[in-house]
């Protein structure tokens, strides 16, 4: 039988949910002991933020369901990330790699088992769990975990190893402190001074960046050519959401990758911009999030890379809601840092690579050409205006956006550019709702996904897992203001 698609999983996690909810008829525990569930039995937990322990099939895999665990109490009671969150994770990888691991939203529903082909390859089942294993109902301050009737049923107790989750805890608070070293001072907008020799040392690199062909003027032409190694991290758009770079820099060992050089950060453009309502106007975090972005270059020039997308520039037509961001913007970089910074930054722009390219992925802002194309007119991409427009600027073909792009067109980029069929191909800029912000084969098209990373409650990304390129997402958090408290 074939597998659900995202869709059709979701529509089925929410009617067990409501179903659930409907239905509670098993007495709520406070967990205090090791329970073990058979052939259909049902569980309500009080789990006072509790993490909990579980053990699927017969000795089988160990699992564990642990809050999101904010670091600043104060600032998430006062914000929408003060909701129930839990990551569902190996317990071997709780805080040193990048690995494999789910997120159960509050009011959300997970449905755990081999049977899903993502899933599999983020957590690595053993044989002793079933294709479809264990329901979890993250239920406000209740948990309700049903095993689905396969053999082993799942044991269910508190977590036996409380110190790991201290030590996660404290893992994260120094990579919070190391990524605000690396800045050099308080995550705040640079000093107009300071701010212009920043952005002239990174256009001075972008000049010579690595793993970018040369365009017919001697430059680095269009697209970024990566090697396999070492492992890619994929980050859609950002807009001004420095809360959520900082989040992805804790939870996961992304510095500690990037100065290993096993790791390259690919962000695909649009880091400006706020789309949430009451901060489309306001510029001030996306000089923040700019100078953090620069900075991160600066520190790592060959594992960092920024791919153009359509807020990338001082466009008048680039706005939001009614909000002419794209004029705002140069007026706020004009006004903060003068007009000597406006030029650095329109140099920025015109130097950056609008496609990233491997054996095992590619990516673009927002969508493949719907043109012919070829990889030398992608590497001379500065003479083709209508073909950078394009990648930056169309969008899924969509009842309201009949013009845009179709499965023929991902394969005929596939096939320009000598990739497997199978090749994903990522794109960023046209998130499908605002409650989510991964889609995992996006309007239908085979390996073809959306990733958002600018979302107020959640966070997208894509990397390698066990060889497999795969989607992870991870909730927001305020820890700006914490940061700037770190001694």
């Amino acid at each position: 039988m074939a597998p659900h698609t995202p869709e059709e999983e979701d529509g089925l996690l929410r009617k067990l949910a409501k179903l659930f909810r409907k239905n509670h008829r098993v007495e709520c525990l406070d967990l205090k002991e090791e329970i073990l569930l058979r052939g259909g039995e049902e569980i309500q937990i009080r789990h006072h933020g509790q993490p909990i322990q579980l053990t699927l099939g017969k000795k089988g895999q160990e699992l564990l369901i642990v809050p999101s665990g904010a670091l600043d109490h104060e600032a998430c009671s006062a914000s929408a990330a003060s909701s129930s969150c839990f990551l569902v994770v190996d317990p071997e990888r709780l805080s040193d790699e990048l690995s494999g691991f789910l997120r159960l939203e509050d009011g959300g529903t997970l449905l755990l088992g081999r049977g899903d082909a993502v899933q599999q390859g983020l957590m690595h089942y053993s044989s002793a769990v079933g294709r479809r294993h264990l329901t979890l109902v993250n239920d406000r301050d209740v948990l309700v975990l049903k095993d689905l009737g396969e053999d082993g049923g799942t044991e269910v107790g508190p977590l036996r190893k409380v110190k790991e989750l201290t030590r996660r805890k404290q893992v994260r608070l120094e990579r919070l402190k190391r990524l605000r070293d690396l800045f050099g001072g308080p995550l705040e907008p640079l000093e107009p001074v300071r701010a212009l020799e920043t952005i002239r040392e990174v256009n001075a690199l972008l000049r010579e960046e690595p793993h970018r062909p040369r365009n017919a003027l001697g430059e680095p032409g269009g697209v970024v050519l990566l090697p396999h190694q070492p492992t890619p991290v994929i980050v859609g758009d950002l807009h001004a959401q420095v809360d959520n770079l900082l989040k992805l820099f804790t939870e996961l060992p992304l510095l500690e990758g990037l100065e290993r050089r096993d790791l390259r950060l690919v962000i695909l453009g649009d880091a400006v911009h706020s789309e949430m309502d009451g901060q489309m106007a306001r510029m001030d975090s996306s000089l923040l999030m700019m100078d953090l972005i620069f900075r991160l270059k600066l520190r790592f020039p060959g594992q960092v890379f920024y791919v153009r997308g359509n807020h990338d520039g001082f466009f008048p037509e680039v706005q939001k809601g009614g909000v002419l961001q794209g004029i705002l913007w140069a007026r706020e970089v004009v006004t903060r840092r003068g007009t000597h910074y406006y030029a650095e930054m329109e140099k920025f722009y015109d130097r950056l690579p609008y496609v990233v390219l491997s054996r095992e992925f590619v990516a673009c802002h927002a969508a493949p050409p719907i043109a012919r194309v070829t990889l030398p007119l992608l590497i001379n991409i500065h003479q083709y205006p209508g073909l950078a427009r394009e990648l930056t600027w169309n969008r899924l073909r969509r009842p309201n956006h009949p013009a845009g792009y179709t499965a023929s067109d991902v394969k005929r980029l596939r096939s320009a550019l000598d990739l497997n069929p199978e090749t994903p191909f990522l794109v960023s800029h046209n998130p499908l709702s605002r409650d989510r912000s991964i889609w995992f084969n996006a309007g239908g098209i085979p390996e073809h996904h959306i990733v958002f990373s600018g979302l107020p409650h959640c966070i997208g990304l894509f990397t390698r897992i066990r060889g497999r390129l795969l989607p992870l997402t991870l909730p927001t958090e305020p820890l700006l203001a914490l940061a700037n408290r770190l001694e």
